[in-house]
Formats: structure tokens, C-alpha cells, sequence
């Protein structure tokens, strides 16, 4: 499967740069993708990435809220150490 993601950066309030990008897997390998490198820019000023096809969009939403609490956990700490 090949999704368009679109990678949007935000330099200044008035100064963003949207880039397209393809990337490809299965839908479970996309979404857990998407949610890693979003939690990674969480620090930045708006910067994120965002589906194409807003139908993904709700799909990842849903698998989203599906995973347990655990999961989602790990997903947005992985190994690292929790303050």
C-alpha cells in the first residue's frame, strides 16, 4: 500500500512548508509510523505530518482509539525514561 502524507513545517507563525511525501507498508506499519514521527516533532511549533486522503485520516483515528492504554504508552515513550 503507498499513502501521501504531507509533512507540514511551520518556521514561523506567518512561514510554513508543506512537502509531499509518499510512504509505503501495510496500514498498520502507516499508522504506527505516522504516530512516531508526529511524537516526534511534539516539541515543535506546529510542525506535523498529516494524511492526504482525510478517509485514512478517520481510519488512523480509529485504530488510534482502539490500542489499549499500554500500547499507546509504549508507542509515545518506547524505551525511553518517564519523568
Amino acid at each position: 500500500m503507498k499513502v501521501e502524507i504531507e509533512s507540514v513545517t511551520n518556521y514561523m507563525e506567518s512561514n510554513e512548508v508543506r512537502k509531499a511525501l509518499v510512504w509505503e507498508g501495510t496500514k498498520e506499519e502507516i499508522f504506527k509510523r505516522f504516530d512516531k514521527e508526529n511524537n516526534r516533532l511534539r516539541y515543535c511549533n506546529g510542525s506535523h505530518y498529516k494524511f492526504q486522503d482525510n478517509t485514512l485520516q478517520q481510519e488512523y483515528i480509529d485504530w488510534y482509539k482502539s490500542l489499549s492504554q499500554s500500547t499507546k504508552f509504549n508507542m509515545f515513550y518506547g524505551n525511553g525514561t518517564v519523568d
